[in-house]
C-alpha cells in the first residue's frame, strides 16, 4: 500500500503514560530496494507503574519517491510502500538489530 510521509522529527507525542519522540531517521538497503526507518525513544513518566524507557525503531516501508512534493508548511514528503509481507519484515528487523542497540522493531 503506497503512503506519503511528511520528514519531521523531533516532534514528541504524549499519551496518558508518557511520551515518544523520533529523532532520526536511517535508510537501509534490502535487496534492490531501500527501506526508511526512524529511531525514537520512549519514556514512560506518568505511569502508576513507575518510569521506563527505550530505543526502537519504526519501519515506514520502501521508498517510491524521495522528498518528491512538499506539504503546506513546506515539510518535505516522500512516497513510502508498506511492508506487509511477515519473511521481509522479519529479515528487515535483524538487520536493523545486528548492531546490538535497538532491540524493539515495529511496523
Amino acid at each position: 500500500m503506497k503512503k506519503e510521509y511528511t520528514h519531521k522529527l523531533n516532534d514528541p507525542v504524549r499519551s496518558i503514560s508518557g511520551q515518544y519522540t523520533f529523532f532520526e531517521e536511517r535508510h537501509l538497503d534490502y535487496d534492490t530496494k531501500e527501506v526508511l526507518y526512524l529511531i525514537g525513544t520512549a519514556s514512560i513518566n506518568s505511569s502508576c507503574c513507575g518510569t521506563a524507557g527505550c530505543l526502537f525503531a519504526f519501519v515506514l516501508g520502501f521508498f517510491l519517491g524521495w522528498q518528491d512534493e512538499r506539504d503546506n508548511r513546506g515539510l518535505p514528503v516522500s512516497s513510502i510502500e508498506t511492508i506487509s509481507d511477515d519473511s521481509i519484515r522479519k529479515e528487515i528487523s535483524q538487520l536493523i538489530k545486528a548492531d546490538g542497540v535497538i532491540s524493539q522493531v515495529n511496523f
